[in-house]
């Protein structure tokens, strides 16, 4: 693909958005492709002369500001995307911290304070007051009181599941409309260069019907030939400023910034894909879907679990030590339940001390209950033994989804490749018959347009072998992504050619 002379940008955007101001201050380069439309004006009958007016010099404002694989990468990180993908994980870190307080060591205090009278008839008010400290933990790592850390902790690893693929899938989709706006604005170029070509080819058909050379037949297709160009020239300049659009969006950028993007990086022809089975065996251990697939089964056997520990009888033990033989006396006293897996100990300690002392006492308290009637223990075993089953289900689902994803891109990526080769070869002849064109030209055996039509065919080969790349790269790029072998940090550099 030819590019143009390279020309100054202009630093200043006409946007208030301080992102948007940002990027397009820093996007400093030269300009790569963009050649002018050519338009030209509908012929109403031949034989007018149709040649392309040339098109107006752009505003200051909408010189064209460069912007690289590097810049992507960058810009991406700061999309509204990107970011809502970090504050769902950081959700997933809050629920855990408070699971993690909930059963880690809780401290509390209190005061209560009473009066009283004894008898009602003839006795006097007294009052009492008592402070009161209380501290609780849990302690058996089989009680239930672990069952919300353990199942934040798996919500936890999911949540950096879903992170890393929002990240990945953003990056891939950004990469994946810069490619695309690199295209459209190669299509641009060359649909231009197309409509210059029929109008050329017009006028000399114009030159031919007045010496009789031509038909009528024959100047209205030249005629249709050219109107058709320009239709698509101007199709493709509505196209490259709306895949560039999508890309600011993408960006999280002004999408009404009135700017013609200049896109230097090409994808380099990436390698060859592994073995198949090497990359099944990796997909199988790293896929997301299928960890979080297996944590979720982990979820379902915990409800299980859960489900049979609540038709278990409840079971915990108490001591008390201290003036238990009145109210307000200073007591301490403990106790462990051993089906939640909490101890807690309980201190009282009274403002004012009783008039008549009381006796130290020590008590020693097992309970123990077991529900006989009116338990729904047995349906809640079989509903979470269901949606273990569900789970496993749909664990092995995953795998085949994923054993078929891999080598669906596999497929593709080798696909891609080989229609690079054959578009290179299309290249190739295309050039070779610019050769020889121009070798007649100047053996006096040709003509100027002969030439320009074959460089208008090396212009088509040569953006079908870019668009033929891009294709193979992103396929690749899609390939290690469904392998669980994609290095996000690299996606948007590793296929920039030097």
């Amino acid at each position: 693909m030819n590019a143009l002379p390279r020309t100054s940008p202009l630093v200043r955007s006409r946007t208030a958005n301080p992102n948007a101001a940002l990027l397009c201050a820093s996007l400093l380069g030269s300009a790569l492709f963009g050649s002018a439309l050519a338009q030209t004006a509908p012929l109403a009958a031949p034989p007018v002369t149709a040649t392309p007016a040339a098109a107006p010099a752009p505003p200051a404002a909408l010189v064209n500001p460069v912007l690289s694989f590097d810049q992507v990468q960058q810009a991406i990180k700061t999309s509204p995307g990107w970011r809502s993908a970090e504050e769902n994980y950081r959700a997933a870190q809050y629920n855990l911290d408070a699971a993690r307080a909930r059963t880690g060591l809780s401290l509390s205090v209190g005061a209560s304070a009473m009066a009283g009278k004894t008898p009602l008839d003839g006795g006097d008010y007294k009052a009492a007051a008592t402070l009161t400290g209380q501290v609780g933990a849990a302690v058996l790592p089989w009680g239930s009181a672990f069952d919300p850390l353990h199942a934040a902790e798996r919500a936890l690893s999911r949540a950096a599941l879903d992170l890393q693929e929002s990240r990945q899938t953003l990056l891939l989709t950004a990469l994946q409309n810069y490619l695309a706006a690199q295209s459209a604005a190669a299509q641009e170029t060359l649909t231009a260069a197309q409509a210059a070509l029929a109008a050329k080819q017009l006028d000399a058909a114009q030159v031919q019907r007045q010496n009789n050379l031509l038909s009528l037949e024959g100047l209205l297709d030249r005629q249709g030939n050219l109107e058709n160009a320009q239709a698509s020239a101007i199709a493709a300049q509505a196209n490259r400023e709306i895949t560039q659009r999508q890309l600011l969006s993408d960006l999280g950028l002004d999408v009404g910034l009135n700017l013609k993007l200049v896109l230097p990086s090409l994808a380099a022809l990436p390698d060859a894909p592994a073995p198949v089975e090497d990359l099944l065996a990796q997909a199988l251990q790293g896929r997301s879907e299928i960890q979080k697939a297996a944590s979720q089964l982990e979820d379902a056997r915990a409800a299980v679990v859960s489900a049979q520990r609540d038709r278990l009888p409840g079971l915990s033990a108490n001591v008390n030590y201290g003036e238990l033989g009145g109210t307000g006396g200073r007591s301490v006293s403990g106790s462990l339940d051993f089906k939640t897996g909490v101890t807690g100990a309980q201190i009282s300690f009274p403002l004012k001390g009783s008039e008549t002392p009381l006796p130290t006492s020590l008590s020693l308290g097992l309970n123990g209950s077991f529900n006989v009637l009116g338990s729904a223990a047995s349906a809640a075993i079989a509903s979470a033994q269901s949606s273990q089953r569900s789970a496993e289900l749909a664990l092995q689902s995953a795998r085949t989804s994923v054993e078929l994803d891999v080598r669906r891109k596999d497929n593709d990526a080798l696909s891609t490749r080989r229609l690079v080769e054959v578009q290179q070869t299309a290249l190739t002849r295309a050039q070779t018959a610019l050769a020889s064109a121009r070798a007649r030209l100047d053996a006096g055996l040709g003509t100027a347009l002969d030439v320009q039509v074959a460089d208008v065919a090396v212009q088509n080969a040569q953006t079908n072998v870019d668009q033929a790349v891009s294709n193979a790269y992103l396929a690749k790029l899609q390939l290690d992504k469904a392998a669980a072998r994609l290095n996000a940090a690299l996606i948007l550099t590793a296929g920039a050619k030097p």
